[in-house]
């Protein structure tokens, strides 16, 4: 009679792996905010700071990142984050 494996077969353990880290949120590293965030800075809408955001990023100004994050009741997603460039 065959030996009954132990170990976790490489896919499953890639998918236990992604799990725990979809689960987790990240720490936003000083100086990142989110569009809202930086809107609510300048006193301007939220669309008025994307489009600012957007278009300092293509001009190399600010720059952009993904960070998980707790989003309300969306749980941890991915949301882009914004610096000026050092």
């Amino acid at each position: 009679m065959a030996a009954k494996r132990t170990e976790m077969d490489s896919a499953e353990l890639l998918k236990q792996l992604r799990l725990a880290i979809a689960n987790q949120p990240e720490p936003v590293p000083e100086g990142f905010k989110t569009s809202a965030q930086w809107a609510d800075e300048w006193k301007i809408t939220n669309n008025a700071a994307g489009i600012v955001l957007c278009k300092s990023v293509k001009n190399g100004l600010i720059e952009s990142k993904k960070f998980r994050v707790m989003s309300g009741s969306r749980g941890v997603y991915p949301v882009v984050h914004y610096r000026i460039k050092q």
